[in-house]
């Protein structure tokens, strides 16, 4: 790889972030990369992989990888590793991940992206389960739909560096809705749980739930013993207590659905992102 090589275009308070929290030193990013690389072929030639094309090795692909992991290059090569194995051991529920096979999930109002991020420059995504018709679009198009736009959203160095958070506004959910997601396969399988802790290479900053009911502790006891510690405490449980969103999240850009004082939430911005025409 050539030193000059142009593999990103962070500056300003990003690149400061990206230096001091996850120890990205622009002097030896390439030869990071370049550490990284050497190490994935190598384990590919060890697995005797049939066709190693397919799987992306690009700078700009493995730099994702490292900022996920801080720099460290085995925990970062660890993460490659997940990362395919994850899809390879998913392949009969995840499929073709192409967005407009999914078109109908992002349309469907359950889930929007916000325009502008939060306090800390996370991205935000806003969920509202009680709009996902699960008896049209089953849970496997809900997983798929959202692991497509995970990895939509880390191409976007911005989102590499500052992480994602979550909002979820339980409102309206009922408990025919949470318990059909309780007793599924995949929840009992916490695919979810292991894609975000194992096989993501981006930074969860905070999972938010607003107006959950009692019944949702449901899945959340069949999830949490999935969860390790870091991923447990960021967790949050607003409840109505919008006020308590607001620490992290300017009420000015939370959508008027969510507590907020914007505009209604919107699949807009979310279908700009995965290059799906608005209707």
């Amino acid at each position: 790889m050539a030193e000059g090589e142009q593999v990103t275009a962070i500056s300003g308070a990003t690149l400061e972030k990206a230096i001091s929290e996850l120890h990205e030193d622009p002097s030896t990013r390439l030869q990071s990369i370049d550490d990284l690389r050497k190490l994935v072929e190598s384990d590919e030639e060890a697995e005797g992989l049939v066709d190693p094309s397919l799987r992306r090795k690009d700078p700009k692909f493995l730099l994702r990888f490292l900022r996920a992991k801080k720099f460290d290059v085995e925990r970062a090569r660890a993460l490659y590793s997940n990362y395919y194995a994850f899809r390879a051991k998913h392949a009969d529920i995840l499929g073709t991940l192409e967005p407009r096979a999914l078109d109908h999930m992002y349309r469907c109002g359950a889930m929007s992206l916000l325009e502008h991020r939060d306090k800390t420059g996370c991205a935000v995504m806003c969920f509202k389960p009680s709009l996902w018709p699960m008896d049209q679009y089953p849970l496997t198009d809900l997983v798929r739909a959202l692991l497509i736009l995970l990895d939509r959203l880390m191409e976007d160095e911005e989102n590499q560096v500052h992480g994602l958070r979550f909002v979820y506004n339980y409102e309206g959910v009922s408990l025919y809705q949470v318990f059909t997601v309780a007793r599924s396969d995949l929840a009992r399988k916490g695919i979810m749980v292991e894609l975000i802790q194992e096989a993501f290479p981006g930074r969860f900053k905070g999972l938010h739930f607003l107006n959950q009911p009692w019944y949702i502790s449901i899945p959340l006891s069949i999830i949490m013993p999935f969860m390790k510690a870091k991923l447990r405490e960021r967790f949050h449980l607003h409840g109505a207590d919008y006020a308590s969103l607001s620490q992290y999240i300017d009420l000015q850009d939370l959508p008027s659905d969510f507590g907020g004082e914007g505009p209604p939430s919107s699949s807009k911005s979310l279908c700009t992102l995965l290059g799906l025409e608005q209707n």
